[in-house]
């Protein structure tokens, strides 16, 4: 899932640099994706675009010059993008998050009508069916009725940026704005620091126009039921995230918290608590404040200790972001180290968001603390049994979740080389979360021959 930014100017009154908050705007998502970098901008009738492979900060840092305008955007991904057309509709640069699951059926309409492919990706196939409407909001009209799948998306034109966000609501986009300037974002985690106050979230359907440094509703897309990413809260979104008015860190709290909960009522209390770091560290916090709130309370007399055993090394990259498999191992391999302290005999509840594909728990994170001579490994991990790939998106494929080759949690603990393996229900998730759970995605968390 790409992080998107965009921001938009008005000369007259803006008080900052250009394009120092559009670099500080797109390096706050670069925690949603670290293959490829890129920066578009648009100034006195002339557009700009810039691409690196790599991370986003290390790439762009000594390559600013000459991108100076009023209107940018700027994209961390998995792919090469903005991406850059000159159409029937004027010069446009686009970047897109999301999953175009019909994207073969119109690649080959298109190409059906004589058109020329040179990626054949969503991007491109998404910049063409834009390019056929009557303007830029035909365009995105039309292609909402063509396209399956869900996505969020920046158009850069010489009228301003549209940020999209499909009717689904499945990928946020948020709306920011400071004297003179405006942006819309993937997330919201980095607005503060730049002087940026959050305005709102901008809707499911909706398209926003960004101008001269104001933004302005252009139209709501009326589509299917309204089903936003839950996974969002508990992993995806940086933990200072505020996503539909919910606080990221928030929800891995309460997660945390109800696993705890099922703890103590079982009488199961252990000596420490720790998490993986960096995605089970709010969820691990929860647990520990749930047995503490019920010692206070008066219900439990004994509370396991806080501590972090494992250590991201912090130049490594995010292990779940990379599509190929021996990447991704390669990655868990390298980011966790062991504390060094001695653990012997201790009975430990280790916290994570999720379970995925499960190699990387068994190859690299379970023998690092049985290494540090650990007694009992008990997984309490927060969101529910991820049982099938997530089609909306890009992170998962088919036939690879571990809950889908191995069916029953006993077997799975026994796979992992834990003493017990415990998850969340989908009920608590959206208890966590604080919405109904028919307003929520949750389609991970069921098999593939199940609907809601």
């Amino acid at each position: 899932m790409p992080g998107l930014f965009a921001l938009s100017i008005d000369p007259a009154t803006y008080k900052d640099t250009f394009l120092g908050d559009l670099f500080w705007g797109t390096f706050y998502n670069q925690h949603l994706g670290e293959a490829y970098a890129g920066l578009s901008t648009y100034s006195n009738g002339e557009f700009r675009i810039r691409t690196h492979r790599g991370r986003f900060r290390a790439t762009f840092t000594s390559d600013m010059e000459g991108l100076d305008g009023t209107e940018g955007i700027g994209y961390c991904g998995s792919v090469r993008e903005p991406y850059f057309s000159d159409t029937r509709l004027g010069q446009l640069s686009i970047c897109f998050s999301g999953n175009v699951t019909n994207l073969k059926v119109l690649v080959e309409r298109f190409k059906s009508l004589g058109h020329v492919f040179t990626r054949g990706d969503d991007i491109e196939v998404l910049t063409k069916m834009v390019a056929q409407g009557s303007d830029v909001i035909e365009g995105i009209k039309c292609l909402t009725k063509e396209i399956e799948g869900a996505y969020s998306m920046l158009i850069l034109t010489s009228a301003g940026i549209y940020a999209v966000r499909c009717p689904s609501g499945q990928w946020p986009l948020v709306l920011g704005e400071k004297d003179g300037a405006s942006i819309v974002a993937s997330e919201s985690a980095g607005f503060a620091n730049l002087g940026f106050r959050r305005v709102r979230d901008i809707e499911p359907g909706e398209v926003v126009l960004l101008k001269n440094g104001r933004s302005e509703s252009k139209c709501k897309i009326a589509g299917g039921r309204v089903k936003v990413c839950s996974f969002y809260w508990v992993y995806t979104g940086f933990p200072s995230n505020v996503f539909e008015d919910i606080p990221d860190s928030l929800v891995r709290k309460r997660l945390g918290a109800a696993l705890a909960a099922r703890d103590i009522r079982r009488g199961f209390v252990p000596d420490v608590v720790i998490p993986v770091p960096d995605s089970g560290r709010f969820h691990a916090i929860g647990y520990h404040q749930e047995f503490c709130r019920q010692m206070m309370a008066g219900k439990v007399n004994r509370i396991p200790m806080y501590d972090e055993l494992l250590l991201k090394y912090p130049y490594a990259g995010r292990s779940f972001i990379p599509q190929d498999q021996k990447q991704r191992d390669k990655e868990a391999s390298i980011k966790l180290l062991a504390s060094g302290e001695d653990c012997s005999g201790k009975t430990v509840v280790v916290c994570d968001d999720s379970i995925v594909r499960g190699t990387q728990t068994q190859m690299n994170l379970v023998p690092k603390l049985r290494q540090a001579g650990i007694k009992a490994i008990h997984f309490r991990i927060s969101n529910p049994e991820l049982r099938s790939h997530c089609k909306w998106g890009k992170t998962t494929r088919k036939g690879e979740v571990l809950a889908d080759r191995i069916p029953e949690i006993a077997d799975r603990a026994k796979y992992l080389g834990v003493e017990d393996l415990e998850y969340n229900t989908i009920e608590d998730l959206a208890a966590a979360i604080g919405k109904p759970l028919d307003c929520l995605c949750v389609d991970c968390g069921l098999n593939q021959q199940e609907g809601r």
